[in-house]
């Protein structure tokens, strides 16, 4: 929901903007197209929030939903305009790297000067804050002190300059869901900077008014009647792209909790911690399109692996029958794009170890192509289950479950003050527990068939998991930074072992069609992760005794 803006008198009409020509972007290293991590912008002061769905339809779907009859009942009759805005940031894009975007749009005959930024909230990936106010030029001051100083700090004092454009035609309609009112556009047009321009087919669900429940209650129904898209792209992340001509980022997890804010409770850092989740798992979809695929399918499996792991955690401690309910659904989405990460990994693994080795054996161009083929399928199901009307609807849910604090429902009474718990206090018994069982499992680590070596491997992962949102709330810093080291190398090293024996596991599901030497090509593959795939490996070794070695609370 957005504050409402302060009455100031009426601008002057803004000019068109059939073409914005970018300022140059300035090159920098970390704004080039590599993985980058997610984190939370400065914000300014007490902020206003926009909560909402944004989802992706085809043309057909797109104009029947126009016509849905679950939009009924309305509060206002819909309504037409168009929105022309043009979009302002540095020459170094400081406001898109600290992920915040300040907007000039004309409606009508008036202009609304509006600032957004992206943090935690507690909508996760679907909150903004956003302060808007009608004004006659870009100038941060009519967004009032606050905003101003914010926006200051984040561009360093630089100049704002126009860096893309939109030009919207928007239907509206004000419905009534329960007890709150939901704004639903219907938006079709396109983003332009410079020659460059990228069409615009949306629709948008925001809440104005009520309960966050409503929103997402419709959002869900509006899911079960079209093949709709859940998505968390802005027109702002979009222009910024289309400015620089770079594909989507891959975005790493962000931690969710963070040592600046008060000190949550264990309530509230649930909540932050699946949104976090989420966020990481959506941020990757549009890289999944048209970037990174290979990264994005990776960052969006440890989404999914780290949402099941701190709901198992969450779990133990306030059982919920819809909390095991979405980490079946989260191991399933996981699975469905198993394939292709593994034949990544494969052909990786073959490129650069025995077809290096023995460049002069034929059959390694048609054992490849085989796992080629094989890989190809795995992204093909990875699309199939990124546009699947139960994903988008397993998001809303989820997040409809944080909305309504829903592992409540399941406690006794007695058992509720234990919400209100610190969430360092429950991190710290969550890891000691983890910790304490990975060491367990890993006695006379050298004499550990595969098997459990991988069990170990998925042990390190929890705790992983774990530390990564609770670690900046525990105390000791330093320590929590070398624990983190030690768990990593112990993890790279078992990694590698069980790359090994998946490989073995691959090359024999492979179609070498009659050929011999591909055969035989297979043959030295099997032999290549054999021999390496043993746990009698003096680096792992020392990466296990460094790790029993690291006290995290010491």
């Amino acid at each position: 929901m957005s504050t409402s803006p302060p009455a100031l008198p009426r601008a002057e009409p803004m000019p068109a903007i059939a073409r914005v020509e970018p300022a140059p972007a300035t090159p920098r290293a970390d704004l080039a197209p590599m993985p980058i991590q997610a984190r939370p912008a400065p914000q300014p002061g007490p902020p206003g929030r926009e909560l909402e769905l944004k989802f992706q339809l085809a043309a057909p779907a797109f104009k029947a939903a126009q016509d849905w009859p679950g939009w009924a009942p309305a509060a206002k009759r819909p309504r037409a305009r168009r929105l022309l805005s043009v979009y302002f940031d540095t020459a170094d894009g400081d406001l898109e790297r600290n992920r915040a975007a300040l907007r000039l749009r004309r409606q009508g005959r008036r202009q609304v000067l509006t600032f957004k930024w992206n943090g935690t909230f507690p909508g996760g990936p679907f909150e903004r804050g956003e302060v808007e106010a009608v004004a006659a030029s870009p100038e941060p001051a009519a967004l009032g002190a606050e905003v101003a100083a914010a926006i200051a700090r984040l561009t360093q004092g630089r100049t704002l300059l126009p860096v893309y454009a939109t030009d919207i035609r928007r239907m509206t309609r004000h419905v009534v869901a329960g007890a709150s009112e939901i704004e639903v556009a219907f938006d079709v047009g396109a983003i332009a900077s410079g020659d460059r321009t990228n069409p615009v087919r949306e629709i948008e669900m925001e809440l104005k008014s009520g309960d966050p429940a409503d929103l997402y209650a419709l959002g869900l129904a509006f899911a079960a009647a079209f093949p709709a898209r859940v998505s968390c792209q802005s027109k702002a992340e979009r222009g910024a792209l289309l400015r620089s001509g770079r594909p989507p980022p891959v975005v790493r997890a962000s931690p969710g909790l963070s040592a600046r804010d008060p000190a949550p409770t264990v309530d509230e850092a649930i909540g932050a911690v699946i949104g976090a989740c989420l966020g990481q798992f959506l941020a990757n979809w549009p890289a999944f399109d048209t970037g990174d695929k290979v990264a994005a399918v990776h960052q969006m499996r440890v989404a999914m692996r780290r949402l099941r792991s701190v709901l198992g955690l969450f779990q133990r401690f306030f059982p919920s029958a819809e909390c095991q309910m979405f980490r079946v659904q989260a191991r399933d989405i996981a699975a469905a794009m198993a394939e292709a990460r593994n034949w990544d990994v494969f052909i990786d693994l073959v490129r650069l170890g025995p077809a290096a080795a023995f460049p002069a054996e034929p059959g390694f161009a048609p054992l490849l192509a085989a796992a080629e083929r094989r890989r190809a399928a795995g992204y093909e199901a990875a699309g199939v289950t990124l546009s699947a009307t139960g994903t988008t609807r397993f998001v809303l849910s989820l997040q409809a479950f944080v909305a309504r604090r829903g592992w409540r429902n399941a406690l006794p009474d007695e058992a509720l003050p234990a919400l209100a718990a610190p969430a360092r206090d429950y991190a710290a018994t969550a890891l000691a527990r983890l910790h304490h069982k990975a060491v367990r499992r890993g006695r006379h680590l050298a004499s550990l068939p595969p098997a459990r070596l991988h069990d170990l491997r998925k042990d390190l992962k929890q705790i992983r998991y774990v530390l990564e949102p609770f670690g900046s709330l525990l105390d000791g810093r330093r320590h929590v930074s070398g624990y983190a080291r030690a768990l990593a190398a112990l993890q790279d090293r078992l990694g590698r072992i069980n790359d090994l024996v998946t490989a073995q596991d691959l090359v024999a599901r492979l179609d070498h069609d009659g050929d011999p030497a591909a055969r035989r090509a297979a043959g030295i593959v099997m032999g290549w992760c054999g021999h390496d795939a043993v746990a009698n490996d003096p680096a792992l070794r020392k990466a296990w005794k460094a790790f029993r070695k690291t006290d995290l609370f010491a």
